[in-house]
């Protein structure tokens, strides 16, 4: 198979009618429709975050004084858990555009208002670039991806269950490892290894810090204990009462999971751990378009149209509405692009659960059917 903007080289099993789309796509021509969307706007940024952060920190403390189970504290709960799964997902647009220096008072801001409070510094996402990198894509080396469309469904079920986990993994990883590794060179070892990325794949191994990260990675990792110790403080002095602490366990156990359902719905999973082509990375994207309005909700800041995402990583999220538009209207009808589409979250989880099930009873078929000794 020959794709143009690829490597020339198969990757996946890919289905006929995806295969020759695949082989007539243009890379240059989808990016020459999209001239003059990818200078982001810090504007833009500036406003949706702030307003975010504003409107999740309003309503988290509104569930009190609402009453916590009433119909009002409720609303105003989940209203908090948007808003942080929105603060979130701007930690995305930072990985992306880390090296613009329009966007360094951005990442102080977000880490200082929302990734140091949260636990997730920007520094534990530094990771992503793989996730993009032709050559490390779906492969061992992509903290982000697991093959689970090869895999048994249970692996599905595991990450769904690991967001009731998480809210111990800050205090865990900061509060105790964190000073440990500043006198054992070894747990720092450890530390970079093993606990300083955001992933899905737990057998990824992440990398020690270049001379210029080291202190910027202290530093966030100090703020982050600085914050676990002013919590604890407060909350055994009695000034934040307990009942707050298991409110924000809720809330990161929601935002978490929110976040797994929508990285379950973002991509088909059929890569077979070797290296893509930008094309192939898009048709292992899925494209959301037609969730505008609940889309912003569980796969907000631009995350509902990966599949743009993945053919054009450069492209800033305020920006992705009148590029799909673009792509839509210029590219040919049978275009590989329109094949990325999905008609929303459930089915594209039961697709994705569907294609486990049955490569599960394939592979027991196959195991059936071997003569008795075989594979030994």
């Amino acid at each position: 198979m020959t794709v143009a903007g690829g490597t020339g080289r198969r990757a996946v099993p890919w289905e006929p009618e995806l295969e020759r789309a695949m082989s007539r796509f243009s890379v240059k021509e989808a990016h020459d429709l999209l001239r003059g969307l990818f200078r982001p706007r810090m504007g833009v940024y500036w406003t949706d975050f702030l307003l975010s952060v504003t409107v999740g920190a309003v309503a988290f403390w509104a569930v009190e004084p609402l009453g916590g189970f009433s119909v009002l504290g409720v609303l105003a709960f989940l209203v908090s858990v948007f808003a942080a799964f929105r603060c979130f997902a701007f930690i995305h647009e930072i990985a992306h555009f880390r090296k613009k220096q329009a966007f360094g008072p951005f990442r102080l801001g977000w880490n200082a208002l929302f990734g140091i409070p949260m636990m997730i510094p920007t520094f534990m996402y530094e990771c992503h670039g793989e996730h993009h990198n032709r050559k490390l894509y779906g492969t061992p080396q992509d903290a982000e991806y697991l093959p689970l469309a090869r895999m048994a469904p249970s692996n599905i079920v595991g990450l769904l269950i690991t967001p009731f986990v998480l809210p111990f993994f800050g205090p865990y990883r900061f509060g105790l490892v964190t000073p440990l590794s500043w006198f054992v060179p070894k747990v720092r070892e450890y530390l970079y290894r093993n606990l300083s990325a955001l992933k899905i794949d737990f057998d990824y191994r992440g990398r020690q810090p270049t001379a210029e990260e080291k202190w910027s990675w202290r530093l966030q990792e100090f703020l982050c204990l600085a914050w676990i110790v002013g919590a604890a403080v407060l909350l055994s002095t009695g000034v934040v009462p307990i009942g707050r602490l298991v409110q924000w366990y809720a809330l990161f156990v929601a935002v978490a999971f929110i976040n797994s359902l929508r990285l379950l719905a973002a991509h088909r999973y059929i890569g077979d751990e070797d290296e893509m082509s930008i094309v192939e990375q898009m048709m292992d994207t899925v494209n959301h378009p037609r969730a505008r309005v609940l889309g912003e909700l569980w796969a907000p800041v631009g995350l509902r149209l990966h599949a743009l995402h993945h053919l054009m990583p450069g492209l800033p999220y305020h920006n992705y509405p009148v590029a799909h538009a673009r792509l839509v209207a210029g590219l040919p009808e049978d275009s590989a692009y329109r094949l990325t589409e999905s008609p929303g979250l459930l089915h594209s989880l039961r697709r994705l659960w569907s294609v486990c099930r049955s490569h599960q009873r394939a592979g027991t078929l196959l195991d059936r059917a071997k003569p008795e000794g075989a594979g030994a």
